[in-house]
């Protein structure tokens, strides 16, 4: 069993890091995968997070009208996106 790291491990801490003249758009995105593997989740349970975040640091791209396939949408989520919805996901009120 592996353990959980929690966000952000010392691992991270040039990616993780934003100065405060640093804007979203400059900031390293990551995909889905890399934060579920991160913080000991299922791409699932991260995908269902940040379903209804909006806001700087989410790139959201839909791949729409694929003739027959099923339409999807690829998320790419920036570190302080990602430290915003986490501290909001794993606050005292929701770990029971």
């Amino acid at each position: 069993m592996t353990a959980r790291t929690s966000y952000p491990g010392p691992e991270c801490a040039d990616a993780c890091t934003t100065s405060p003249k640093t804007q979203p758009f400059e900031e390293q995105h990551y995909a889905i995968s890399y934060w579920a593997s991160r913080w000991g989740f299922s791409a699932k349970t991260l995908r269902e997070w940040f379903r209804d975040e909006h806001g700087p640091g989410l790139l959201r791209q839909p791949n729409l009208g694929r003739r027959s396939k099923r339409d999807y949408t690829t998320i790419m989520i920036s570190a302080s996106a990602a430290a915003r919805v986490y501290a909001k996901r794993t606050t005292k009120e929701l770990i029971h």
